[in-house]
């Protein structure tokens, strides 16, 4: 018998990549905010808040109404132009922390638990060991603000290839830093995991699930295009399950499933957090594109558990 999902996790939907022009459209951002909050599938929201007083005030009252849980993902800083974490000019990176404090303290309004961060563009082999050394304190600085708040610090890996091209970087080099991190005696920061951004790592799933494990409390389940550069979602553009050219359907997520269940990450009595993080299907809206994502999971849940291996133990 298959259980379901929800005794195993909770769901989310990333807002800005459902609606990518919230990113430059705040009064989007609140109306469609608003309609995510009427979606009871999803128990967690992944977004960014503006910094704006007032819009802020508006949306952080329509997510406390709404009971659902936040996850917190700021804008890339890393793309900004003037900021970097670990940027070896002091104005640059003293811009930047204030930037992700300010974020921080939005999450913290939202009553957000965690907040993902990125790190910034990789400087090359020579550079990195010092600009992962200023990333470390990157981190600490926001860890040490986000104790005050109870909330977790979360590392989000990416690729330094044909997507973001950012310091961080291999899955063991993410959770190098954060051991680096708790070493300076700040441990409420930890790592994400992102489904679509293995491909794009050279990774295989389960070892990065083994990697992460330790220090894990968050996963993106989405896709990536590595193949084909004139596709318009090459790189990390998050496209769609099943998607021509994309490296990612039914059969990947069934080995999320199983690389989850694995290291733990998803077991009984823990009801970890799982967020959809897709844009919509070319030509189909929304509401279209989320019904497919909804229908291919429950498949991909169902098939996990007819393939497992017997005495498995995820009870």
């Amino acid at each position: 018998m298959t259980p379901p999902y929800t005794d195993y996790f909770k769901l989310g939907i990333n807002h800005h990549l459902l609606f990518p022009a919230v990113t430059h459209d705040w009064d989007f951002h609140e109306k469609t905010l608003k309609e995510l909050v009427q979606m009871d599938v999803f128990e967690v929201l992944d977004l960014f808040l503006p910094l704006e007083a007032e819009r802020q005030r508006r949306e952080v009252d329509i997510i406390l109404a709404s009971g659902k849980e936040v996850m917190y993902n700021p804008p890339l800083l890393g793309l900004t132009p003037g900021m970097n974490p670990h940027s070896a000019d002091p104005q640059v990176y003293r811009r930047t922390v204030q930037e992700a404090l300010a974020h921080m303290e939005a999450a913290h309004r939202a009553g957000a638990p965690k907040m993902n961060i990125a790190s910034g563009p990789d400087p090359g082999p020579d550079e990195r060991p010092a600009a992962k050394a200023r990333f470390v304190q990157f981190l600490c600085e926001l860890g040490r603000g986000a104790a005050e708040h109870g909330m977790q610090v979360l590392i989000e890996p990416f690729d330094r290839s044909i997507g973001k091209g950012f310091l961080i970087g291999p899955t063991a080099e993410a959770a190098e830093v954060v051991e680096r991190v708790q070493q300076e005696g700040v441990n409420n920061v930890g790592l994400m995991l992102d489904m679509g951004h293995i491909p794009l790592l050279e990774e295989d799933i389960h070892r990065a699930f083994e990697i992460s494990a330790p220090y894990l409390h968050h996963t993106h389940i989405g896709s990536c295009v590595k193949r084909d550069p004139n596709n318009e979602f090459y790189g990390d553009k998050h496209p769609p399950w099943g998607l021509e050219g994309g490296e990612c359907d039914v059969p990947e997520v069934v080995e999320f499933f199983d690389a989850a269940f694995a290291v733990g990450y998803l077991r009984a009595g823990h009801r970890a957090t799982v967020t959809l993080e897709m844009q919509p299907y070319p030509g189909l809206s929304a509401d279209e594109s989320i019904d497919i994502w909804l229908e291919k999971l429950d498949e991909a849940w169902s098939l996990y558990w007819s393939q497992r291996r017997q005495g498995d133990d995820v009870a």
